[in-house]
């Protein structure tokens, strides 16, 4: 069993052509995009996908007593955006560099915006958020990475490159 939460109508709307191209079918009769089904449950909408196949719609609050085991995957259009356009970008920014075009920005800031993490067009954490499906895990690694070598390495640098996580971490869970 799959849970996708939904949090706005873009996001449903995405998800439920998705997975019609998938080929799922519906516990209701009518296609939950033939009507405004997301003006349900709004910000709380989950779509339930179990056996591949069949599909329902419910509330975060239902999922999270009913199914406590499941993890509730949170769905995003713009991830799957996100990432088409970087792969688009990365061919390009190939392209490029073969002709002896160069990309590079002059950029100082170390922490907050480093400009080798820019290469492409594309923040390379926006894209590790829209691929890395547990980030939080992928945060405190490197937070504890950056507070564990910060007396042998880059000193105060990577104290605010773990601080610098942290505040994006933060960030990321007050948005779910």
């Amino acid at each position: 069993m799959k849970l996708y939460h939904v949090e706005t109508q873009e996001n449903y709307d995405a998800l439920m052509v998705e997975l019609e191209k998938e080929g799922c079918l519906w516990v209701a009769k009518e296609k939950p995009t033939e009507y405004n089904c997301w003006d349900i449950f709004k910000k709380n909408t989950v779509v339930t996908k179990e056996f591949n196949v069949f599909l329902g719609r419910t509330s975060k609050g239902y999922c999270k007593r009913v199914y406590p085991d499941v993890p509730i995957e949170k769905y995003k259009v713009k991830q799957d955006e996100v990432a088409k356009w970087f792969d688009g970008a990365t061919n390009a920014m190939k392209a490029f560099s073969s002709n002896g075009v160069s990309m590079k920005k002059q950029n100082t800031d170390n922490v907050n915006n480093p400009s080798h993490y820019t290469a492409g067009g594309i923040e390379t954490l926006d894209y590790i958020k829209a691929k890395v499906s547990d980030y939080p895990s992928y945060a405190v690694g490197n937070i504890l990475k950056y507070v564990s070598r910060y007396e042998h390495k880059n000193g105060i640098e990577d104290l605010k490159k773990a601080q610098f996580y942290l505040n994006n971490l933060i960030e990321w869970m007050e948005s779910d």
